[in-house]
């Protein structure tokens, strides 16, 4: 069972509407903190390498950005809301899980499409003491657009070559050892000579 928001219930959440159907569904009803995600590992779904679809995003600045800033790096492209219960129980197991592969060349990006954009996250992060990821946001959705995904969280695995070679449609956790394992496998092992990126 996977769980996140479909379009219909991600549209009706981020407008502060209530469906009468949402309790319902797994997990909706309860606290991000109750959930219990599964292991990305045997969800991930594997494919061959294929090209990025166009968009951009901000970062906590204000500088418009791409993937292809990126470029050298393994990614782990997260699309979340702080108003997705399944994406706030997913969040912690990424932002655990960045420091783990850095050291591999590989780092997450959790972007966010809050309509608020950063008067939604920075409290957000605040409060919950996040640290190690930056702020990036995409106000207008274009991401889920660009990947014509059904709702959040969405996950893509993005290689060092800024192909798309994995994604995961819902919530689970990140920080396990065998999503490491197979992380590091997608992506292959660190460059002698990675190059610097201009973001943090």
């Amino acid at each position: 069972m996977r769980f996140g928001l479909s379009r219909r219930q991600f549209a009706a959440l981020g407008a502060g509407l209530v469906l009468p159907d949402l309790t319902s569904l797994a997990g909706i009803g309860k606290s991000a903190e109750a959930m219990e995600l599964p292991d990305v590992a045997p969800n991930l779904d594997v494919t061959v390498p294929q090209p990025l679809p166009d968009f951009h995003f901000l970062d906590a600045f204000g500088r418009r950005l791409t993937l292809a800033h990126f470029r050298g790096e393994g990614l782990v492209v997260n699309l979340w809301a702080t108003w997705c219960p399944p994406c706030r129980a997913e969040l912690p197991t990424l932002v655990a899980l960045n420091p783990r592969i850095r050291g591999d060349g590989i780092r997450v990006l959790p972007i966010s499409v809050d309509s608020q954009g950063i008067k939604a996250v920075r409290p957000y992060y605040a409060k919950h003491h996040i640290t190690g990821v930056p702020i990036l946001l995409d106000p207008s959705s274009s991401a889920l657009d660009a990947f014509d995904v059904n709702g959040i969280p969405f996950t893509v695995i993005v290689d060092r070559k800024g192909q798309m070679v994995a994604s995961l449609q819902g919530a689970g956790d990140w920080n396990t050892p065998a999503t490491i394992a197979q992380l590091r496998k997608l992506i292959g092992p660190k460059p002698a000579a990675a190059s610097g990126t201009t973001a943090t």
